[in-house]
């Protein structure tokens, strides 16, 4: 981030710390306890369903860990165990959804289930869904995206495509609502949002501000003004090039205001129930935290790059 940026982001964030009384948690958005020892939900913005501020994201690090349908159901049903029930998958992550569908099948009234698809066009995307029912082993999906928009993307493609995919599947009544992803600049997404209105959106909210923290100067208050349910991504890609605890990075997020869930990679039991403690009885950061956590995390990451901006980067591979 030029100095200039970080300036303004730290001249901001103390200024909102000095109004509320400077060191008060900072303004996240409100949870709702559960149950002792389950993760707290929040509403998912205008789609109002409560959602744990911890999601799954089924992606590589799950996928790899697990590998068989086995080893995948004792990590899923000990993430229900802890409350969490926003399930994030893919059509485009390899095997992810056939590992996720036997326990979908089995508790499917218990998760609020994410899928997504790359295609962009009418028929392609009506295919990806047929076969995301298929593998998940559900008829329906709760929230379905349009994934991984790109620079290059035309909206009037999407549009008159994939969109018009989703109208259908909505009227159906075989989705419940629709979002859009992407990490690649936060034009399109703004496209996006001005023209679909979208109900949800995926993005990246790392502790790193990329993009001169235009994702959450610019886009996030954006989502705001339109009660999109915003959930987060790429929180730890980071953390250990930073020395950093996962937990710290996700909570982060979780403290903008307007994020409702951040989804994580998860591999091991040992790893939800770690980030489930920090979201249960959910403490925000407040406005000083953020400030140094940025700043801890660019000094030490000075000179790199994200990964998912690096040549050859492929999102259905390392999701």
């Amino acid at each position: 981030m030029p100095k200039s940026n970080r300036r303004n982001f730290i001249k901001s964030v103390v200024a909102g710390g000095a109004a509320l009384g400077f060191g008060r948690a900072a303004a996240a958005p409100a949870s709702t306890g559960t149950a002792s020892g389950r993760v707290d939900r929040r509403p998912l913005g205008r789609i109002k369903t409560p959602v744990s501020i911890l999601g799954l994201g089924l992606g590589s690090v799950y996928r790899n860990a697990t590998g068989t349908p086995e080893a995948a159901a004792e990590l899923l049903e000990h993430a229900l165990s802890r409350g969490i029930n926003f399930w994030d998958t893919c059509r485009g992550y390899q095997t992810s959804e056939e590992l996720t569908g036997p326990v979908v099948a089995k508790r499917r009234d218990e998760i609020f289930l994410v899928t997504k698809s790359g295609s962009r066009d009418y028929d392609g995307f009506m295919r990806d869904f047929e076969t995301s029912l298929n593998k998940l082993q559900t008829d329906y999906i709760d929230l379905m995206h349009i994934w991984n928009l790109k620079p290059k993307d035309d909206v009037n493609v999407i549009e008159k495509g994939a969109f018009k995919a989703i109208q259908k599947l909505r009227d159906e009544k075989v989705i419940g609502s629709f979002g859009i992803t992407g990490h690649s600049g936060i034009e399109i997404l703004k496209q996006c949002i001005l023209r679909l209105d979208p109900d949800a959106m995926l993005t990246v909210f790392p502790c790193t501000r990329p993009d001169n923290g235009e994702y959450e100067d610019v886009l996030l208050p954006l989502a705001r003004e339109r009660n999109m349910g915003v959930i987060a991504m790429k929180t730890v890609r980071r953390a250990r090039n930073a020395d950093l605890k996962g937990t710290d990075l996700i909570r982060y997020a979780l403290s903008l205001e307007g994020v409702h869930s951040a989804i994580v990679g998860t591999d091991t039991i040992g790893h939800i129930d770690d980030n489930s403690k920090m979201a249960t009885h959910f403490k925000p950061l407040t406005s000083a935290e953020q400030v140094a956590m940025h700043n801890t995390v660019i000094e030490r990451l000075a000179g790199t790059v994200e990964p998912w901006k690096m040549p050859g980067y492929d999102d259905g591979a390392w999701a």
